[in-house]
C-alpha cells in the first residue's frame, strides 16, 4: 500500500513538473518582434525532451499499481442493469473505502482508456514521436544552450568551481 502511495506521488510530482514548464513558458515568455512574445524557449525545450519519458512512466505505473483491475472489467455499462450480473460486480469489484464497485468500475475504465485501448496506445506513441527523434529533441536543447548563452555560463560556473580547488 505505502508502494502504491509512493508512486501515486511520483505521478503526481511529474504533472507538477509539467505544469511548471508550462507557467515558464507562458509568464516568463522570450520579447520577440513588434512587442510579440514567445514561449520561454528552455522551458519549452526541457518539456519536449522529458515528456516522451514521463508519459511512458506514467502508464507503466497505473499498469503495475492497478494490475488485473484494469483486466476485468464489465464489457458495457449495460450489465449494471442485470441484477444478476450487477450482483456479482457489487461483491467482487467494490473499491477501499466504501468506494462502491460502478464508481471504481468507472475509474478503471478511464485509466483503461487512457492506456490499454487503441487511442491509449495512438497517444503514447504521439507523446514519444511528435517533437522529432528523441536524439534530435535533445540536440535542439544543446544548440538551444549554445545559441543562447546558457552553456557558455555553465562552463564559467564549472571553470570557477575548478579554480576554487586550486
Amino acid at each position: 500500500f505505502r508502494g502504491n502511495q509512493a508512486a501515486l506521488g511520483e505521478v503526481i510530482a511529474l504533472r507538477h513538473m509539467f505544469w511548471s514548464f508550462s507557467n515558464a513558458m507562458a509568464h516568463n515568455p522570450i520579447p520577440w518582434a513588434s512587442g510579440a512574445v514567445l514561449p520561454n524557449l528552455e522551458a519549452a525545450l526541457s518539456y519536449r525532451t522529458f515528456m516522451s519519458e514521463a508519459y511512458p512512466r506514467v502508464i507503466d505505473t497505473v499498469r503495475r499499481v492497478i494490475a488485473s483491475g484494469l483486466i476485468y472489467l464489465p464489457s458495457s455499462a449495460r450489465d449494471f442493469d442485470n441484477p444478476e450480473i450487477d450482483r456479482y460486480l457489487a461483491q467482487y469489484v467494490r473499491g477501499s473505502n466504501d468506494m462502491g464497485h460502478i464508481e471504481r468500475i468507472k475509474i478503471m475504465k478511464l485509466l483503461w482508456d487512457a492506456t490499454g485501448t487503441e487511442f491509449g496506445g495512438r497517444h503514447a506513441l504521439y507523446e514519444l514521436n511528435y517533437a522529432g527523434a528523441p536524439e534530435e529533441v535533445r540536440l535542439q536543447v544543446l544548440k538551444g544552450a549554445e545559441r543562447g548563452g546558457r552553456l557558455k555560463q555553465m562552463e564559467e560556473l564549472v571553470d570557477q568551481c575548478m579554480a576554487d580547488y586550486d
